[in-house]
């Protein structure tokens, strides 16, 4: 018990325990937050290094042209976990049946790693 002359100084235990558990939330809540910021960071990358591959093999095709075959494969160094597949088929049918398609035939790239799943790009190449 207080004296009547005496003042108070500092916090209670209680004071405290609430006080830190209060700062202790936030702190949680803001972990949680940054945490969040930084996965999508990643995936955002990600998706921007296999669009990147993606172009590079499509360019690799097209430059190829009409002469390329299918085939698929991975990636070394720092693009190891991305691997490619290059698909040749004939062009959709909603064009086929122009007299002019005959030599035309449709290529479509993907790429992919297990944190996104695949990118696909898809062109039309000719003979002539």
């Amino acid at each position: 018990m207080l004296s009547k002359g005496i003042m108070r100084n500092g916090f209670t235990l209680i004071e405290t325990v609430i006080s830190i558990l209060i700062i202790g939330i936030a702190f949680l809540g803001l972990v949680a937050v940054l945490t969040g910021v930084f996965t999508h960071a990643t995936r955002d990358e990600v998706m921007s290094v296999t669009t990147m591959l993606a172009k590079g093999e499509m360019e690799r095709v097209t430059g190829e042209g009409w002469a390329f075959l299918e085939g698929s494969g991975s990636y070394s160094g720092n693009f190891s976990n991305y691997s490619w597949q290059v698909i040749m088929s004939a062009v959709p049918v909603a064009i086929e049946n122009d007299p002019y398609m005959a030599n035309y035939k449709q290529a479509e790239v993907v790429v992919s790693n297990a944190m996104i799943g695949s990118v696909s790009l898809k062109t039309i190449l000719t003979n002539n």
